[in-house]
């Protein structure tokens, strides 16, 4: 079997001709690369989905508050507001998923990179939502509230195929995105790190929602086409301010083009396209807007005045 793809095309034609599921080819090209067993593969995608799970139930379990006071608990003040706009209850689940995973990675909490540690709540926020929405539906009565903010329960390993099978098909975006642009902030901008979670995000939640494997890189590319040009200017320099927030905006963003995918809304532009199209407007960003904390929100007289509060403290 052939592992090595550099497009969205060559993949498909791989998945396609074998014939054999993304996921199952995911999980034996990271075998074949690794030179470890399937199985202990499927072992230490488990152990990094404990994680990931561990992260979600910490930051919704007690207000994460970190050293500077940039973050300050949303997760939860989101999940006890009596009177949410947002009353869907996957909707509602992934924006303060997105939010609690990644508070707990600002205030120095263990978390897996989803591509990295500023866009860590992204995929797995999205995919728990998912996940725990399900659960949620099956197990209550059609009145009951649906929209429940109690913690997560805590789940072992091993875990459900399903379950990881969206890791794996998030894994496959990343790893397109890695080798036709950057996955790195300080390379191309947030497009660069939140961007591209969201587009990893969408194909995992395409997956899980039946999506053929070009439906969900049609939903991968929406997401990722509506963060190009996201620039990474972070307060003070701490991966804190605007990015633990913008962790619930980009899972809505994935949410939102995986229903447009599933409503047979296609992308004008391949997957392939909007890659190449985010390595080239992140080359031409100024340093600035790369994670140096030299410009954007970084620069504002409050970001300026909390990076000097900081200093002095």
């Amino acid at each position: 079997m052939k592992f090595r793809f550099l497009s969205f095309d060559e993949l498909a034609e791989i998945v396609e001709s074998e014939p054999i599921d993304a996921e199952s080819f995911a999980l034996k090209r990271e075998a074949f690369i690794s030179g470890k067993t399937e199985a202990g593969i499927e072992a230490e995608l488990d152990r990094r989905i404990a994680v990931t799970r561990k992260a979600l139930i910490r930051g919704l379990g007690e207000p994460q508050r970190s050293r500077s006071g940039l973050t300050d608990g949303a997760a939860v003040k989101l999940a006890a507001f009596p009177s949410p706009l947002v009353r869907d209850g996957l909707f509602a689940r992934a924006l303060r998923y997105s939010l609690a995973i990644n508070e707990v990675n600002a205030c120095g909490g263990k978390v897996v990179s989803f591509p990295t540690a500023g866009s860590s709540g992204i995929v797995p926020g999205s995919i728990w939502a998912w996940w725990d929405s399900r659960a949620s539906r099956a197990s209550r009565t059609p009145s009951a509230d649906p929209d429940a903010s109690d913690v997560p329960a805590a789940l072992d390993p091993p875990y459900d195929p399903l379950l990881r099978g969206a890791f794996l098909n998030a894994s496959l975006a990343g790893i397109l995105i890695a080798q036709g642009a950057t996955l790195a902030g300080s390379e191309g901008g947030c497009q660069a790190e939140c961007g591209a979670a969201g587009a990893m995000a969408a194909a995992a939640l395409g997956y899980l929602q039946g999506l053929p494997l070009r439906g969900r890189f049609d939903a991968a590319a929406l997401s990722l086409k509506n963060s190009l040009g996201l620039v990474c200017d972070p307060v003070a320099g701490l991966v804190e301010v605007p990015c633990v927030k913008r962790n619930a905006f980009v899972a809505a963003n994935a949410l939102v083009a995986v229903e447009l995918a599933m409503a047979g809304i296609r992308s004008a532009v391949p997957f392939d396209e909007v890659v190449s199209a985010m390595k080239s407007i992140g080359d031409s960003l100024p340093s600035s807007l790369r994670e140096s904390a030299e410009g954007g929100l970084a620069m504002t007289p409050t970001g300026l005045a909390c990076k000097r509060r900081l200093e002095e403290s």
